[in-house]
């Protein structure tokens, strides 16, 4: 069985979230770092493509109200649903961010 790699689509508040992590990385003096890190996150969130599955829905409240579904890259947490055959990321925030009943 064959199995299809679904599209990844990035709101654009997850654009903007990838982009103020590469703002406050490069501020720190890490430009490089910087470029690479947030190419690290776009190819962990293009898996979701071929993983749409994997992941459990959110505990956070609001997030599994939407059905959104959490996964964690280092101290990242994506939130993306499967959306008419393709995945969209709703949203990408660092975990302290987060309140503790996510976790």
């Amino acid at each position: 069985m064959e199995s299809r790699k679904l599209p990844v689509v990035y709101k654009p508040q997850a654009d903007s979230q990838i982009f103020k992590i590469i703002l406050y990385i490069s501020e720190q003096g890490y430009p490089e770092r910087a470029v690479k890190f947030a190419d690290k996150l776009y190819d962990f969130g293009n898996t979701f493509g071929i993983f749409a599955g994997k992941y459990p829905v959110c505990k956070r409240k609001s997030w599994a109200k939407r059905k959104w579904h959490c996964a964690v890259y280092g101290n990242y947490v994506f939130a993306y649903k499967v959306v008419k055959n393709q995945v969209v990321i709703f949203s990408i925030v660092h975990g302290k961010r987060l309140n503790y009943q996510f976790l």
